[in-house]
């Protein structure tokens, strides 16, 4: 300690360091991604069947059946969340799952430090907001969800970020 005081030795600097909240933001957003990656294949890959399953929910046939009768009055707004699901084409399911994927991408290199990565994500987000408003008709809660993770990329973007 006494040497380097006396003649200003500077301690070399490493690779830059991710900062904990940086790491807990990749992990929490790696885990959306991967999730939601998962659903989207499967709900295009098995498109005929969950439009089968969704339009027995809606007319109440089948084991659904007792549930409508046990709902009474409030298995209408059941029906009616199923009719607005059923509405939606294979092809939302296919561009979610893509746009998951760049997500995923953009994650991956701002976990690596990448500034790059930070515009990778905020497209692929952006890009999601309006297919979700396009086809699913949903505004709020995506549009605070991805504002709030961005905002939060954000802060990290000048500072770490190469």
């Amino acid at each position: 300690m006494e040497y380097q005081e006396d003649y200003n030795i500077e301690e070399q600097e490493g690779p830059a360091k991710r900062p904990e909240m940086l790491t807990v933001l990749c992990i929490l957003s790696f885990i959306n991604a991967v999730i939601n990656i998962i659903v989207n294949f499967f709900y295009f890959v098995f498109y005929d069947v969950f439009q089968e399953i969704l339009s027995m929910m809606a007319s109440g046939e089948g084991i659904y059946e007792d549930i409508a009768e046990e709902m009474g009055d409030s298995w209408s707004m059941v029906t009616e969340s199923v009719s607005a699901l059923s509405s939606i084409g294979r092809g939302y399911y296919f561009t979610e799952m893509v746009l998951f994927i760049a997500s995923f991408v953009g994650v991956l290199m701002m976990w690596k430090l990448q500034k790059k990565g930070f515009h990778v994500y905020t497209i692929s987000q952006i890009i999601m907001l309006i297919v979700v408003a396009l086809f699913a008709k949903i505004t709020f809660g995506p549009v605070f969800w991805t504002a709030l993770f961005v905002i939060m990329y954000f802060s990290h973007y000048k500072k770490v970020m190469q």
